[in-house]
């Protein structure tokens, strides 16, 4: 097998450089697409919109603070001003439970601590 002659290398190092050129334009103009649009941003985002694979995106390591810059982090549903009657039951309903379990584990430990004396004094008792 022949090694590659020089043209035959530089050719394929300018089709290297020309293909990321084309991935970075594609990675920036899903970024620019995204911001004018609203829509959240963050790497799996762009990447996706952009074709390419995060680990692409992580390989440009300024295309990736451009993104970090411009993440969205979506808002948390704000809750409602005032709960509806279902919604306080059940608040209701999950405290009292709540209690419940509160003393029924109080009594558990109560008795697992009977039930060890007991077992004490059986030992002692047999000697």
């Amino acid at each position: 097998m022949t090694p590659p002659t020089d043209q035959a290398i530089a050719a394929l190092n300018a089709h290297a450089r020309q293909r990321s050129a084309d991935v970075r334009t594609r990675i920036e103009k899903a970024l620019t697409a995204m911001r004018r649009s609203g829509a959240t941003i963050n790497i799996n985002a762009v990447a996706v919109r952009a074709g390419v694979t995060r680990k692409t995106i992580y390989n440009h390591p300024d295309l990736w603070e451009k993104i970090r810059a411009h993440t969205t982090i979506a808002p948390p549903p704000e809750a409602a001003a005032t709960d509806s009657s279902i919604v306080s039951a059940l608040r209701a309903q999950l405290t009292a439970n709540d209690a419940e379990l509160h003393r029924l584990r109080a009594e558990l430990r109560a008795k697992d601590v009977l039930i060890a004396t007991l077992y004490g004094r059986l030992d002692t008792a047999d000697e």
